[in-house]
């Protein structure tokens, strides 16, 4: 380390827009397993990068800052996007010390924040996790501390941004990762009420997407939960940015600018849903439990959409929405399964959706997601695509008949 460099706060603000502001990055995307090649798709149609590598559960994209602003802001896939700071091979505790002492971590860190750590292993001969995140700690401190700037040892609020210092070792190589979402990017800032097995929001705009919502102008979410893919369709179809409404960590990086940023927010977003007063979208959305009608009143309510989404309490097996001819309509269905359905009865439940979509949706596009392949034959609907994923710790696959 050149103790130079901590010669004044100019020369740290210069070093922090050549070569934090001013550079390309590596970037991870962090994705559910399952949705890469979708998330790919959309990272192209917002320009963030000229390539893309996919790997499990994520994307790797060089870009500079205002890209990972980007992504946080206007992506409805990804779930967290982190920035890749160093990679080195350790085999002892004292080369990996040394190792984060000579990171520049002032170019990157905030004295406004504590910071917190995600630390993961694999055949690795450092394996304690708790040894390897008080080393990156110290060796943090350290490094620091020759600024004259200090890291907040207390713990994060989990509701706020935080400074996450991701730490994997695999095969004896260390990366070293801060998180630029805070939060994961999931939460919107709209779901307060939850009924039960919610949807991530990720996950039903992505199924959204895959199912061609946006060639669509009506949407039937018969069986809607906590309203999930009605408040993210409203909000696809108006153009509303998923990140408008909430905080993200970047903004305590030392080389974020509020202005630059508030610019991209003005630039690249709509604050208010444009869905709300465009008549040719419609949304019918429903449960037959109160509660879930509820839950998707009170999050419209939070979004700014309830004048859009108006869930009505009734059932999916004895009420057929008014659907104008010839619109063009997409047909989303999360139905109960796991604990709220015993499985004895789960196959009878899903033929007799099937047999429902046939009768009464012919020709519409459709997204099923179904919880094992003997239920899917229960099913019976043909599909043009099926991804599989986790959902609440179940392996489930989407079946989606998309929107020509």
């Amino acid at each position: 380390m050149d103790m130079n460099e901590a010669s004044g706060g100019k020369a740290l603000a210069r070093r922090i827009r050549q070569h934090a502001a001013g550079r390309v990055h590596r970037f991870f995307a962090v994705v559910q397993p399952g949705f890469e090649d979708l998330a790919i798709e959309e990272l192209r149609e917002l320009e963030i990068a000229d390539g893309f590598s996919a790997a499990e559960g994520g994307i790797e994209f060089e870009a500079r800052l205002d890209a990972c602003y980007r992504v946080n802001l206007c992506s409805r896939i990804v779930t967290r996007v982190l920035m890749r700071l160093d990679r080195f091979s350790a085999t002892h505790f004292e080369r990996l010390r040394a190792k984060t002492t000579a990171f520049p971590w002032e170019l990157y860190l905030s004295e406004k924040a504590p910071a917190a750590f995600s630390v993961s292993c694999g055949k690795s001969r450092l394996y304690h996790t708790g040894r390897i995140e008080e080393e990156v700690r110290a060796g943090i401190v350290e490094r620091l501390a020759v600024y004259g700037k200090t890291l907040p040892a207390d713990g994060v609020d989990d509701a706020a941004p935080a400074q996450t210092v991701f730490v994997r070792f695999e095969n004896d190589l260390c990366d070293l990762s801060l998180d630029s979402s805070g939060a994961p990017l999931y939460r919107r800032g709209y779901k307060t009420h939850v009924a039960q097995a919610p949807l991530r929001e990720t996950i039903a705009a992505a199924l959204l997407r895959a199912s061609g919502i946006e060639r669509c102008d009506t949407l039937v979410d018969p069986m809607c939960g906590s309203g999930t893919f009605c408040i993210e369709a409203a909000h696809i179809w108006s153009g509303r940015c998923p990140g408008i409404a909430r905080p993200f960590a970047f903004e305590l990086w030392p080389a974020f600018r509020p202005a630059a940023f508030a610019h991209l927010k003005k630039t690249s977003c709509r604050e208010t849903a444009a869905a709300s007063t465009d008549a040719a979208k419609r949304i019918h959305c429903a449960d037959i439990d109160p509660a879930a009608v509820e839950a998707t009143g009170g999050n419209a309510r939070r979004a700014g959409m309830e004048g859009v989404v108006l869930p009505r309490k009734e059932s999916f097996f004895a009420a057929v929405p008014d659907i104008p001819p010839g619109a063009k309509t997409l047909l989303m269905l999360n139905p109960p399964y796991g604990e709220r359905i015993p499985r004895r009865n789960l196959a009878a439940f899903y033929r007799r959706i099937g047999e429902t979509i046939r009768a009464r949706y012919a020709g519409c596009a459709y997204c099923v997601i179904v919880p094992g392949i003997e239920i899917e034959k229960a099913l019976s609907l043909p599909w043009d695509r099926k991804i599989v994923f986790m959902n609440g710790g179940i392996r489930v696959a989407a079946v989606i008949k998309r929107a020509p």
